[in-house]
């Protein structure tokens, strides 16, 4: 399989306020000396407590903010030594599903347009090829054509996390960043769209990076696993070998705390081989 997606020693520090006035500014350590791969067709699950880097490790990735040190590679790309235009282009290869489905659609105009956003990076297609391939995505991702005339307010959450990965799968990219997809969703409406993403997966042949708190739906959606821990790769490996032969005590501990398996789900972790 080819690789997709490659982090070598990457690192990111944010200054913080000052604690005296005339003092240096802490720094706050996201990320430290990160390095992972992710090949076509897999699915990386990225574990940790709040704080522990998964959304900065997710900026990253997506460009959306630059290393202090290390190397991003995404689709044979060091994206941090691309112009931005060149980038803009290549992000066509690599988009990203936010938590909040709402609050990554346009409320003043209708999921199309939305939708349609990320094809105006390429002006090799023209408005009816761009509405097409907006059918074709509502289609994929179990909505009507006729939906991109709806705004977001007048679908329900299940829907509009729908109408977001449509969203992520409209310029038919290569990896799909998956940022807690489900975390917002009641249990029911979690396994639909875990299911649409696995669809997606199989027919696309993406790779996905999923990023969640909850070890069970990592355990049931993901080949291999993360686990963070202040901003550091602690272990690494086949979900089912992490979960049940943990070498670190923070994995342990993790494994061992109710809030990181929803109830509805917790078995998944306790059954895995």
């Amino acid at each position: 399989m080819s690789v997709v997606l490659s982090l070598s020693g990457v690192s990111r520090a944010y200054p913080l306020p000052r604690r005296r006035l005339l003092g240096p500014r802490p720094m706050l350590q996201a990320l430290s000396d990160a390095s992972l791969t992710l090949s076509a067709g897999e699915t990386l699950g990225i574990v940790g407590e709040s704080g522990s880097g998964k959304s900065t490790l997710a900026r990253l990735v997506m460009g959306f903010d630059r290393p202090d040190a290390g190397r991003i590679t995404v689709l044979g790309q060091d994206i941090n030594a691309l112009p931005a235009p060149e980038l803009r282009r290549l992000r066509a290869g690599f988009q990203m599903v936010f938590q909040d489905p709402f609050g990554s659609l346009d409320p003043r105009r209708p999921v199309g347009w939305s939708i349609a956003e990320p094809l105006l990076a390429d002006p090799a297609l023209d408005a009816p090829t761009r509405r097409k391939r907006v059918a074709e995505a509502l289609e994929q991702v179990g909505l009507r054509p006729a939906d991109g005339a709806k705004f977001p307010h007048q679908f329900s959450g299940g829907q509009r996390q729908r109408v977001a990965i449509a969203r992520g799968i409209v310029t038919r990219p290569r990896l799909l960043v998956a940022d807690e997809p489900v975390s917002a969703l009641d249990v029911s409406m979690q396994g639909q769209i875990l299911n649409l993403l696995s669809d997606l997966q199989a027919q696309m042949g993406l790779a996905m990076l999923f990023i969640s708190h909850d070890l069970a739906l990592v355990a049931h959606q993901c080949d291999r696993v993360a686990v963070m821990h202040r901003g550091r790769i602690v272990e690494s490996g086949p979900v089912a070998q992490v979960f049940s032969h943990p070498r670190e005590s923070y994995t342990r501990s993790l494994l061992a705390r109710p809030e990181t398996k929803s109830a509805d789900n917790r078995e998944l972790v306790n059954n895995t081989p």
